[in-house]
């Protein structure tokens, strides 16, 4: 499994979680944002005009530049990737098992935190504190699946 694919696991429950909210979040920022967007049309228009000359003066001196920059870093890019990839690969695969073993601790101290409140507040909000304790086991778990 790259990299990658395990950053997908470990977020993808908590950009399920995410998703309404930001749902929301466009929901009541859209009127605001096309409010201030036709509030500032007229000054957009002419900060274009006054800035076009020079951007397009910028395109040509960098345009050379940046050719030359990739021409030189693509060989060196290539042989520390060739170089450097298996190690990183090696890291990771070392990794991994210490970061499952991190995510047991945080629900360990989760479930410990949960029971020391539930115990304070008499488990007047227990129901709460356990859907917490259960979302912070799913989102650190590798799957998605874990328990709290």
């Amino acid at each position: 499994m790259t990299f990658v694919d395990r950053i997908k696991d470990a977020t993808g429950p908590m950009m399920e979680m995410a998703g309404p909210v930001v749902e929301q979040v466009v929901e009541r920022a859209t009127p605001i944002v096309e409010g201030a967007l036709e509030a500032a049309e007229p000054y957009l228009g002419q900060i274009r005009q006054v800035t076009d000359p020079y951007v397009e003066v910028a395109k040509e001196m960098t345009g050379p530049l940046l050719e030359q920059a990739i021409t030189k870093i693509g060989p060196v890019a290539e042989r520390i990737s060739v170089t450097y990839g298996p190690v990183v690969e090696q890291a990771l695969g070392q990794v991994g098992p210490l970061v499952e073993k991190a995510g047991e601790i945080a629900v360990s101290c989760v479930e410990a935190a949960v029971f020391t409140i539930d115990t304070a507040t008499g488990g007047r909000y227990h129901d709460q504190f356990e859907n917490v304790s259960q979302m912070v086991g799913n989102v650190l778990s590798r799957n998605g699946q874990g328990s709290a």
